[in-house]
C-alpha cells in the first residue's frame, strides 16, 4: 500500500513539474506536506531537507557567486580571454564556451551565464555576428563546466551528500573532472564545428528594427491650426478616443519622455505616438497633425543629449520581483521613470499593450530612458542589462578579496581540511564580513525557490527508499537491461535521468533518481559510486529545451530563440554526452 501511495505522489509530482501548472517550488512544498500528512515519513523527516548539508551548501554557493559578481572580479578576465578569439565565429564560440565553463566550474551556473551574457552580446554586435550564434553555446557551456567540479552545480553537491548518506562514500572536489573535462571538450568541438550551423541567425539590426517598434511608434507634428494646440494631453482625446499613447514630446531642442498628462500641447510640438499606424493616419486631418518622416530610432534623442537618453535591452532574472506581474500592476513607468517600448518573448517581439502582458522569467524588455535610471534598474531591481550602458561594478576594490575567498573555499574542500558544507558556509560569511556584499545582498542572492524545491523533494526520495518503491523501480530497470551487464544498466539510468531533466528541475530529477540508482547498484552487487556520478552528470545534461535549466531560459529572449531551436541543436549534444559518459564513468569509477 505504501509503495502504491508513494508512486502515486511521484507520478503526480512529475506531471505538475512537467506541465508547470503550479510553480515547481510550490509543488515540492505540496509533496513535503503530503508525505507528512499520510505518515509515509515522520514530521522530522518531512522537514529534514531544510537542514540537509546539500541544501546549505547550495545556498552558500549562491552567496559566493554573488560576491564575485558584485565585485566584478571575473568580468575583465573573461573579456580579455574572449577577445583573443577575434571575429571568427567558430573561434568566438570556442572562446565563449571555454571561459564560461571555467567560471561555472566554481560558481553558480546561472551566475556565470548572467555575468558573461552582456559581454558576449556586445562582442557579437561588434563582430557583426548575430548574438543567437553565441548565446546557446554560452548557456550550454555553463552546464558542462558545472560538471567538472564538486561545487559547480547543485546536482553534484546533492549526489555527493546522498552518496554519503546511503553508502558512506563521497566524492572529492575534483573527482568529477576526469569525466567532466572530456565531455566539455566534446561539447565545445561539437558547437564550434557542427552545432553552430544548427543555430538560428536572429535579432540583427538596430534595437528598434529588431523589436519592430517602428511599426507602432509614429512621430507627428502639431500644426498651427490643430485643435490640440493649447489642450492638455489628458484632454486631447488621443488616449481615450483612439487608444494612442503619447510616449514622448519634443519641443524645439527640449524633449519630455513620458510627459505628464497635464502637460499642454503647443503648435510645433512633435508627439511620439504609440498605437495603430492606420489610426494615426486617419487622425491627421481631424486633429491637425503632420507625420514626421521616420528616423533610424524613433525615440532617439538629439546628438547633444545622447549621454542622457538610451534605449537598451534588459532581461528578467530568476529572482526578479516582476515575474508573474504586469507593468501596469507594478506602475513600472511611474516607479522607475522609464518606458518599456516592447517585450521579446518566444522568438518574437510583443509591442502592443505591453503594460498588460504578464511577465515571465526570460522575457527581455526594450527600455528607453535616462542612462542613470537604467543603470539603477540593473543594480537595485534584479534586471540584467544587455549592453548599451556600462555600469561600473559595485565594489571593484574588493575583487581580489572575493577571488581569494573562493580560492580558500576550494582549497579547504579539496584538501579535506573542512567538509564542503562548512567550507562554503565559511566562505559565504567571510564574503559578507569583508564587505564584498552586504547581508541584504547575500539574502537576495539566494534563489529561495531552488532551496525550497530541493528541500521539498528530498523527503520524496526518502519515502521511495523506506517504502520499497525505489527497489521496485530498480528491479524493473535491471529486468529490462540487466542481462546486458552493468554498463548498459548505467546507460539506462543516465538516459532516464537526462530525459527527466528536460521537463523538470535538474536538482529535483537527481534527488528522485538517486534512491533508484542506489538500489540498482545494490541489487547488482556493484559500487554505487559510478551510478551516482552518472546521475549527477545526466542531471546537468539538459540541452534539449529552454525550460530544462534557468541558463537556457535566460538566453532565450536575448538570443531570439524559439523552443525547438534548443531541441535541434541540443539533441545530438545530449546523445553524444550520453555515450561518452556511459563509456567513461566505469573506467574512472570501476564497478
Amino acid at each position: 500500500m505504501d509503495i502504491l501511495l508513494v508512486l502515486t505522489i511521484l507520478v503526480a509530482a512529475l506531471i505538475l513539474f512537467a506541465t508547470d501548472w503550479i510553480r515547481m517550488d510550490m509543488v515540492s512544498l505540496m509533496v513535503l506536506l503530503t508525505l507528512g500528512l499520510t505518515g509515509l515519513v515522520s514530521v522530522e523527516e518531512a522537514f529534514s531537507g531544510f537542514s540537509n548539508p546539500a541544501v546549505i551548501t547550495v545556498a552558500a554557493m549562491f552567496i559566493l557567486s554573488s560576491g564575485l559578481a558584485n565585485t566584478g572580479a571575473l568580468g575583465p578576465v573573461g573579456e580579455r580571454l574572449i577577445r583573443l578569439a577575434g571575429n571568427s565565429e567558430g573561434r568566438m564560440i570556442a572562446a565563449v564556451m571555454g571561459v564560461t565553463a571555467l567560471f561555472s566550474a566554481f560558481i553558480n551556473n546561472i551566475g556565470a551565464t548572467a555575468m558573461l551574457m552582456p559581454l558576449v552580446i556586445t562582442m557579437a554586435r561588434k563582430a557583426n555576428t548575430s548574438p543567437s550564434k553565441l548565446l546557446i553555446p554560452l548557456a550550454f557551456a555553463s552546464l558542462m563546466g558545472g560538471v567538472c567540479t564538486l561545487i559547480g552545480t547543485p546536482p553534484n553537491i546533492l549526489m555527493n551528500t546522498l552518496l554519503q548518506q546511503y553508502s558512506g562514500q563521497s566524492f572529492s572536489m575534483f573527482d568529477f573532472t576526469p569525466v567532466g573535462l572530456p565531455i566539455l571538450v566534446f561539447g565545445i568541438a561539437y558547437m564550434a564545428l557542427l552545432g553552430r550551423h544548427l543555430l538560428p541567425k536572429r535579432k540583427a539590426g538596430t534595437l528598434t528594427e529588431v523589436y519592430q517598434v517602428k511599426e507602432y511608434i509614429t512621430e507627428v507634428e502639431v500644426r498651427e491650426d490643430s485643435p490640440l494646440a493649447g489642450s492638455t494631453i489628458a484632454k486631447s482625446g488621443l488616449e481615450q478616443e483612439v487608444g494612442l499613447k503619447v510616449r514622448a514630446l519634443l519641443r524645439g531642442n527640449q524633449k519630455f519622455p513620458r510627459p505628464h498628462r497635464n502637460r499642454k500641447i503647443q503648435a510645433g510640438d512633435v508627439l511620439f505616438l504609440e498605437g495603430d499606424p492606420e489610426s494615426i493616419l486617419n487622425l491627421r486631418k481631424k486633429k491637425g497633425l503632420d507625420v514626421v518622416p521616420e528616423r533610424d530610432n524613433p525615440l532617439s534623442v538629439e546628438p547633444e543629449r545622447i549621454d542622457e537618453m538610451v534605449v537598451v535591452e534588459a532581461s528578467l532574472t530568476p529572482t526578479s520581483e516582476l515575474v508573474g506581474k504586469t507593468l501596469r500592476e507594478v506602475r513600472f513607468g511611474d516607479t522607475h521613470g522609464l518606458t518599456v517600448l516592447a517585450i521579446w518573448r518566444h522568438g518574437g517581439p510583443v509591442v502592443k499593450k505591453v503594460d498588460h502582458v504578464e511577465l515571465r522569467f526570460g522575457d527581455v524588455l526594450l527600455i528607453q530612458g535616462p542612462e542613470e535610471k537604467i543603470i539603477h534598474l540593473g543594480k537595485e531591481h534584479e534586471f540584467l542589462l544587455l549592453g548599451g550602458v556600462s555600469p561600473a561594478p559595485y565594489r571593484p576594490q574588493k575583487a581580489p578579496a572575493a577571488v581569494l575567498i573562493l580560492a580558500m573555499v576550494v582549497l579547504l574542500a579539496a584538501t579535506g581540511i573542512l567538509p564542503i558544507m562548512l567550507a562554503a558556509t565559511l566562505g559565504a560569511l567571510v564574503m559578507v564580513l569583508s564587505r564584498c556584499l552586504t547581508a541584504k545582498e547575500a539574502y537576495e542572492s539566494v534563489d529561495w525557490s531552488i532551496i525550497l524545491l530541493i528541500a521539498g523533494t528530498l523527503p520524496l526520495g526518502l519515502a521511495m527508499e523506506k517504502s520499497g518503491a525505489a527497489r521496485l523501480l530498480a528491479d524493473l530497470i535491471i529486468g529490462a537491461v540487466g542481462p546486458f551487464g552493468p554498463w548498459m544498466v548505467l546507460g539506462a539510468v543516465f538516459l532516464i535521468t537526462f530525459a527527466l531533466t528536460e521537463v523538470m528541475s535538474h536538482a529535483a530529477a537527481a534527488v528522485l533518481i538517486a534512491p533508484i540508482a542506489f538500489n540498482t547498484a545494490l541489487d547488482m552487487g556493484v559500487s554505487p559510486k559510478p551510478f551516482f556520478m552518472a546521475v549527477a552528470i545526466a542531471a546537468s545534461s539538459c540541452f534539449m529545451t529552454p525550460i530544462s535549466h534557468q541558463s537556457n531560459a535566460l538566453v532565450m529572449g536575448p538570443g531570439g530563440y524559439r523552443f525547438f531551436d534548443y531541441t535541434k541543436v541540443g539533441t545530438p549534444l545530449n546523445l553524444g554526452i550520453w555515450l561518452i559518459a556511459t563509456l567513461l564513468i566505469p573506467i574512472v569509477f570501476p564497478f
